[in-house]
C-alpha cells in the first residue's frame, strides 16, 4: 500500500474505526513499553507505516506489530 492509499484509507475511516486501526506515538509507545521518540524515529525511517496529521504520525498499528514481530523473530534467531 502506498503513502497515498495509506492516508486514503486513514481519511476514510470513522473516527472509531481509526482508534482501533492508528495510534499517534504517545499511544503507540504505551503499547508497546518504548519511548515515544522511538516510534516517532520508526516512522520517520519507514520502518513502520504511518501517516501525517497535522505534523504528528498516526501508526498503523498492524505495521506496528509486523515489525516488532520481525525484530523479535530476528532476534530469537541469533
Amino acid at each position: 500500500m502506498s503513502e497515498e492509499q495509506l492516508l486514503d484509507l486513514y481519511l476514510s475511516l470513522t473516527v472509531e474505526c481509526r482508534k482501533q486501526r492508528f495510534a499517534d506515538t504517545g499511544r503507540a509507545a504505551e503499547i508497546t513499553g518504548l519511548a515515544r521518540r522511538t516510534v516517532q524515529m520508526w516512522a520517520e525511517l519507514g520502518s513502520v507505516r504511518a501517516v501525517q496529521i497535522g505534523g504528528k504520525y498516526q501508526i498503523d498499528l498492524d505495521s506496528l506489530r509486523s515489525y516488532l514481530r520481525d525484530r523479535a523473530t530476528n532476534w530469537l534467531d541469533k
